[in-house]
This record gives C-alpha cells, sequence and structure tokens, in this order.
C-alpha cells in the first residue's frame, strides 16, 4: 500500500463556506495563493502559481457542499531535479457537516507520497494552507495565502 498525504481538518464554519473557498477564485485566492485562475465546472482547468512555481488542476468532480476532486495535469516546481512530481497525482477535498455550522474536512492527495523529492516541503505547505489558512479563512475571513513578490 502506497502511502500518501493526507489531512483531517475540523472548521467552525458551514459546509457552503468550505466548498465555496475551495470552488471560487475568491475563495482559493483568500486562502490558497492569491495568483490564481480558477476553471468552474467539471473538465475546466485550474492554474496556481506560487512565485516560479505553479500547478495547473483538471477539475474531475464537483459535488456541491460536499465534495471537490482535482487531476494534476502540469506542474513546475523550481529548484527540484524533478520539476513535476505532482503530475499525475489526484487532489481530493470531502467536506462532512458535524453540526450546522461546523464542518470536517478530508483532504486527500494521491500520489504524493513521502518518496518524492518535493515530499517534505509541499507537507509544510498543505499542513500550513488547510490546517491554518484555510481555516482561518473560513472562520474569520482571513487566510494566510501565498502571496508573490513584488
Amino acid at each position: 500500500m502506497i502511502k500518501h498525504y493526507t489531512c483531517r481538518v475540523m472548521i467552525e464554519g458551514s459546509v457552503v463556506a468550505v466548498y465555496d473557498a475551495l470552488t471560487t477564485e475568491a475563495g482559493l485566492r483568500g486562502w490558497w495563493t492569491r495568483t490564481c485562475e480558477v476553471g468552474k465546472r467539471v473538465g475546466e482547468q485550474s492554474t496556481f502559481r506560487f512565485g516560479k512555481m505553479h500547478n495547473v488542476m483538471r477539475i474531475e468532480k464537483l459535488r456541491p457542499d460536499s465534495e471537490v476532486c482535482w487531476h494534476c495535469v502540469e506542474q513546475h516546481h523550481d529548484g527540484l531535479q524533478q520539476v513535476d512530481e505532482w503530475k499525475g497525482t489526484q487532489v481530493s477535498f470531502r467536506l462532512m457537516s458535524q453540526t450546522p455550522g461546523r464542518t470536517l474536512l478530508d483532504f486527500e492527495h494521491r500520489g504524493l507520497a513521502p518518496q518524492l523529492e518535493c515530499f517534505a516541503i509541499c507537507e509544510r505547505g498543505w499542513d500550513h494552507f488547510l490546517k491554518t489558512s484555510l481555516k482561518n479563512y473560513v472562520e474569520t475571513g482571513r487566510g494566510e495565502p501565498f502571496i508573490p513578490e513584488t
């Protein structure tokens, strides 16, 4: 069995609020990266930039207020020997309402495995963006997204 990155986060916010944070350009800019273009429908692509690094994700599944899935079709991670380790990986956000104002996020990045050169960097990144930035964005309206240097 291949191990890959997973994370569970309890968020004090409705599944509607969390889903919007995962599927709208304003939401994703509020907690992940300010430099992104976000598709709106299954089959469309979203591009997320982090300085010299970028990811292109094809939207695979949008189940309102319950699940969002992406497939990485392109990546460039500057500074690594293999700059496209995310290519072909799958990202899933599953939302479960605990109460009307509380949501459990069950996150999985299939293919992001410990043997990859980028794993430690990406694990720290996902930990920050999910456990701190997304959580704070939904709960307070203020996330900690990547902001490019000017």
